[in-house]
C-alpha cells in the first residue's frame, strides 16, 4: 500500500511498509487515480497485474508521513540546545510561596512551595488531606499570592459545612467542576487556569479526569495527557499572567495502597507527599511525609491535629526530630570506629576456639 504526493506533473507513491517509492507521470492513465486518492487521503494498492485500487487509510499513514517530513525539515540542533544564561527567568519568579508556618521548612530547603513545581498528595481516607491542604492554600493566600481550589468531589453544601469550622477560608476562590458537566468542563478548566495562578490545589486528580472524560466524550489517556500538558504549560508560565504556577494535586489510592494514575504523573512530580496515620486509623497521630522531594528532604514527618479549634501543625515535634537527627549524625561522624572495624571485630570473635573463650 502507498500514500500519494502530487508534485506538478507527477505522482509520488510512498510505501507504508518500506522505503520503496514509485513515480507516476501525468501522461499515465493511472495519474488521475492517484490525484483522487490524495484528495480523499486514501491508500493506493497495486495488484499483481498492475491495476490500481484504493482503500481507506485506517492507521493514519498520511498523517505519519506529514509528521516525518516536518520533523526532518525543522530539526535544528543548535536551536534545540539552551544554556543556563539563556533561560531568562525573572528572579522574582523563583521566590518560594510561603505559608508562614513550619510547613515551609518541611516543604523545601528554600522555605515554602517552589514556583513551577508539582506536588502530589496521597493518603488514607479520613486523614484530612483536603482540610490540611486547604489550610496551606489559605496560608499562601495570606501572603498576597493568587490561589485557586479546583473541586471535583465536593459541592457548595460540603464547603459550607467546612466554613462552619474554618470561617477564615471565606475568600478562597473555588471552581466547582460538577457545575459544568452539562457543558464541557475541559474548556472551563483551561479558561480558568489560563488566567494565571500562583498555587492551584486540585481535589482530586482522578475525579477531574473522570468528569472531563464523561462530559466531553474523551478517552482516559487523552484526558490524562491534556491535564498533564496543562500543568506543564502553566509550570512554564504559559498563561495570561505569565505566572509559573505550582500545582498541589490530591491523588486517590487503590485498595492496594497505590495511587491511581499512570507513571507519567509519577515522573513529572516534583514531590510525592504521603498523608497518613501514625498508629491506628482514626485514632492515631496524623502526619505527612515525603517519599520523593526534589525541593527538600524525604523521610521527615510533620505531624498535625484537626479539632474543633482548627488545624494545628506540630512544629515543636518537627524541630525536635530535626535536632535529634542532627545530633545522631554528629555522633556518628565524631566516633573513632568505622562499620568495617565493627564487623571485623565481630568476625574475629566468632573465629575463636572454645579454649580461647
Amino acid at each position: 500500500m502507498y500514500t500519494v504526493t502530487i508534485k506538478k506533473d507527477k505522482a509520488i507513491l510512498t510505501s507504508t511498509s518500506s522505503s520503496e517509492k514509485l513515480t507516476i507521470q501525468s501522461d499515465d492513465k493511472r495519474f488521475n487515480k492517484c490525484v483522487e486518492a490524495q484528495k480523499a487521503q486514501r491508500l493506493v494498492n497495486i495488484t499483481p497485474t498492475g491495476r490500481f485500487t484504493t482503500s481507506k487509510d485506517y492507521h493514519g499513514a498520511y498523517q505519519k508521513t506529514a509528521v516525518n517530513k516536518i520533523s526532518k525539515k525543522r530539526l535544528n540542533v543548535s536551536k534545540m540546545i539552551t544554556t543556563m544564561a539563556q533561560l531568562n527567568i525573572d528572579a522574582d519568579s523563583l521566590e518560594p510561596l510561603k505559608t508562614n508556618t513550619v510547613f515551609d521548612k518541611f516543604m523545601s530547603n528554600e522555605g515554602g512551595f517552589l514556583p513551577g513545581t508539582n506536588v502530589m498528595a496521597a493518603g488514607a481516607p479520613g486523614v484530612g488531606k483536603t482540610t490540611l491542604l486547604l489550610e496551606l492554600l489559605y496560608g499562601v493566600q495570606q501572603t498576597g499570592k493568587k490561589v485557586l481550589f479546583i473541586s471535583a468531589e465536593m459541592s457548595e453544601m460540603d464547603m459550607a459545612r467546612y466554613m462552619k469550622r474554618f470561617p477564615h477560608w471565606a475568600n478562597l476562590p473555588i471552581l466547582f467542576l460538577n457545575n459544568f458537566t452539562d457543558s464541557c468542563p475541559k474548556e472551563v478548566v483551561e479558561s480558568v487556569i489560563n488566567d494565571g495562578w500562583d498555587l492551584i490545589l486540585t481535589d482530586s486528580y482522578t475525579e477531574v479526569n473522570d468528569t472531563v472524560k464523561e462530559a466531553c466524550n474523551l478517552t482516559r489517556s487523552k484526558v490524562e495527557k491534556w491535564f498533564l500538558d496543562l500543568m506543564v504549560d502553566n509550570n512554564k508560565g504559559l498563561n495570561k499572567s505569565k505566572i509559573h504556577t505550582t500545582f498541589v494535586t490530591i491523588l486517590q489510592l487503590s485498595k492496594g495502597g497505590q495511587f491511581v494514575g499512570s507513571n507519567k504523573l509519577k515522573h513529572m512530580t516534583s514531590a510525592m507527599m504521603d498523608i497518613n496515620w501514625e498508629g491506628n486509623e482514626n485514632s492515631g497521630t496524623r502526619y505527612m511525609e515525603f517519599s520523593k522531594n526534589r525541593c527538600g528532604n524525604v523521610g521527615q514527618k510533620l505531624c498535625y491535629t484537626i479539632s474543633g479549634a482548627g488545624l494545628h501543625l506540630d512544629g515543636d515535634r518537627f524541630q525536635k526530630d530535626l535536632e535529634y537527627k542532627e545530633l545522631l549524625n554528629q555522633e556518628v561522624e565524631a566516633s573513632d570506629f568505622t562499620w568495617d572495624e565493627i564487623f571485623s571485630k565481630a568476625s574475629e570473635s566468632t573465629e575463636k576456639t572454645p579454649q580461647e573463650v
